[in-house]
């Protein structure tokens, strides 16, 4: 399966769905469209839904990291949605789990949040 991510732009809901790995290369082809849209969006949620995803390294950890603080900037919130039981020790091991919102399901807690998502 071809990494790559889609973007979905709800109101003040920002939707990042990642497909396949989120390793280097998908953090190289991405990143800066990513940076892009939250600084201009300014949205007061941002999800990354990882339901799709296989595996993740430093570099997608990174990434999710970086757009953490650049969220909280401006007093956004960024959660994690969808994560299996492998992305979820990886997020455990790595610290990021400790500092953002992480859920298994992608409608658990936020359901409120989010009026159209496919």
């Amino acid at each position: 399966m071809d990494s790559r991510i889609s973007i979905k732009d709800n109101k003040n809901v920002v939707i990042f769905k990642v497909e396949g790995d989120f390793d280097n290369l998908l953090c190289i082809k991405y990143k800066s469209s990513i940076t892009e849209i939250l600084a201009r969006k300014k949205a007061e949620l941002t999800i990354f839904d990882l339901s799709q995803v296989n595996f993740i390294d430093s570099s997608g950890i990174g990434l999710l990291l970086g757009r953490y603080k650049q969220v909280n900037e401006y007093k956004g919130k960024l959660i994690i949605c969808g994560v299996n039981k492998q992305i979820k020790k990886t997020l455990a091991i790595s610290g990021i789990a400790l500092i953002i919102d992480t859920y298994e399901d992608i409608y658990e807690n936020i359901k409120e949040s989010i009026t159209s998502y496919e």
